[in-house]
């Protein structure tokens, strides 16, 4: 314990994203080792298409009550009394652990009951077997966003005091109780034992979480004060932020309506496919947004407006320095990564094919999803949850009627298409509103240096990834005739030397342009946002 206090003991941006980042990961590495014994265990087929339907509705829930909303309006009142008052601060996130934790309790009971006719809407295309095999697991499932509900709370406390380490092993756990489920329960009590395995990764993302709170200051008391200012405050925030669903849940929500009336095996592999996208955003995207929204919290409750202004331009550049490469690289090495991942057991070639298309069709927008959550948290940093939350219901307009459309004609790459053009709707939109908010309360200097930081880092970011997108094709094309493409070694040597050729091409060409990103990353330059 000593030893994670010493190393959080400086904190910085650009350490708390290689914190999160680290440890998102490590989380991400086992959940496609996950993924990958489901994929060999069962296939693209019924069992994974009851599996990842019964996520749904539990998934749904506790983002629409929890994750998306309450944590977003939970860290900046609660990073202020932190500031003032400490004992205040955590009285009133008791309060709001112990209401949260009675609501989704209610609200999940609620939704075991109704399980069935719910199923019937969101799976109209499952019968017989399927369909209860659907019914069972959602209420198994359903369990977990009531351990997740407190879970997020102790995630939110650790973050908003700057100590992520902890806070991000949970994920961790939680896939370890999945597969645990997989390979311990599932041989005993078949399907309802990957449910089991669920619940038991839950209990462990909690668990792993409670000792680092204590050792910090926090103790549990028995409140339910709902007429504290501060829990107020935040019902002000949370209430317009439940109509705003991410995209992504929405997307995944249709893919579920779509693909059950399509060929077996599609609700799967566009749940697989988009596992295999969301490690990068994970791990550079949304551990970017993660680690810098304490600090604009800060600087906002400071009213510090220039410094807002700087540090979230130097955060898009850093999100877009990452996200912009892998959409290339993720075209030109789908084929690869997906046999690599899945290509093994009951995952057959025609599984592999739709789910690389798949995969492309999702990487067209991945610098947007790592763009939308970090501008979403800008507006959370500034108490303002309505303006995300009418542009998420445009979102999720556009993008049902767009997946729903694209599915229907092109099965499970058209429904990432329909998401991935939405995306790209949210994160424009976001961006342009949040650069007039900060036009109006930033100075003139400070928003030349906001519009120069993104323009010049963007314009350099993208040459630098188009020729390394004609050195990772040229290479694979000339390595194709001397390996074995039908063999992991094979995949294995030609995918990695034509990495290695794209990565050293962008590293050149960046240098070249002088891509301030390429010294901050190898640690040539201090980062400049510091917080004392």
């Amino acid at each position: 314990m000593q030893s994670i206090k010493q190393f959080e003991l400086n904190f910085t941006v650009l350490k708390a994203t290689a914190i999160v980042g680290f440890f998102t990961l490590l989380s991400r590495l086992v959940g496609l080792i996950r993924d990958r014994l489901f994929a060999s265990h069962f296939g693209a087929g019924d069992t994974l298409d009851i599996y990842y339907a019964a996520f749904r509705i539990p998934d749904l829930v506790f983002n629409l009550l929890i994750l998306g909303t309450l944590s977003v309006a939970f860290i900046p009142i609660f990073t202020e009394l932190l500031i003032s008052d400490k004992d205040k601060a955590y009285r009133t996130a008791n309060s709001v652990l112990n209401f949260s934790f009675l609501l989704m309790s209610a609200v999940c009971l609620g939704l075991i009951i109704f399980a069935r006719p719910l199923a019937h809407l969101l799976v109209p295309g499952f019968e017989g077997q399927k369909f209860n095999d659907t019914v069972i697991l959602t209420r198994v499932l359903l369990l977990s966003p009531i351990i997740f509900t407190a879970s997020n709370i102790f995630s939110s406390i650790l973050n908003s005091q700057k100590k992520f380490i902890i806070a991000n092993v949970a994920p961790i756990m939680y896939n370890v109780g999945i597969i645990f489920g997989l390979l311990v329960l599932y041989p005993k009590f078949g399907l309802y034992g990957l449910g089991w395995g669920v619940i038991l990764g839950a209990l462990l993302h909690l668990l792993v979480q409670i000792p680092e709170a204590v050792h910090f200051g926090y103790y549990w008391q028995g409140v339910l004060d709902l007429k504290d200012p501060a829990i107020k405050k935040m019902l002000k925030l949370f209430l317009p932020r439940i109509l705003g669903v991410d995209n992504s849940q929405v997307s995944l929500l249709i893919g579920s309506v779509v693909g059950s009336v399509l060929v077996s095996g599609s609700i799967a592999v566009f749940n697989l496919a988009n596992n295999l996208q969301a490690v990068p955003l994970g791990v550079f995207a949304i551990s970017t947004a993660v680690a810098v929204f304490p600090l604009l919290s800060e600087f906002y409750s400071k009213r510090n407006e220039n410094e807002f202004a700087k540090s979230l331009g130097q955060a898009i550049s850093q999100i877009l320095f990452f996200m912009i490469p892998f959409t290339v690289l993720l075209l030109l090495f789908r084929a690869h990564i997906v046999r690599l991942a899945f290509g093994s057991g009951k995952f057959n070639w025609d599984n592999t094919i739709l789910t690389f298309n798949t995969l492309g069709m999702f990487s067209l927008s991945l610098f947007a999803q790592g763009l939308s959550p970090l501008l979403a948290r800008a507006f959370y940093a500034r108490q303002d949850t309505k303006t995300p939350v009418i542009i998420s219901l445009c979102t999720m307009a556009i993008n049902a009627l767009l997946t729903y459309l694209l599915g229907k004609q092109y099965g499970a790459p058209g429904m990432a298409a329909g998401f991935s053009l939405s995306a790209i709707f949210n994160a424009i939109v976001l961006y342009f509103i949040m650069h007039h908010r900060l036009a109006k309360s930033s100075s003139q200097e400070a928003m030349d240096n906001f519009n120069k930081t993104i323009f010049d880092s963007s314009t350099k970011i993208i040459i630098s990834s188009f020729f390394m997108g004609l050195a990772g094709y040229g290479a694979l094309y000339m390595l194709a005739p001397y390996v074995d493409t039908h063999t992991v070694i094979g995949l294995l040597i030609q995918s990695g030397l034509a990495f290695i050729a794209a990565s050293a091409v962008f590293y050149g060409v960046g240098k070249f342009l002088k891509l301030s990103q390429l010294d901050n990353l190898f640690g040539k330059k201090s980062p400049s946002q510091t917080l004392s």
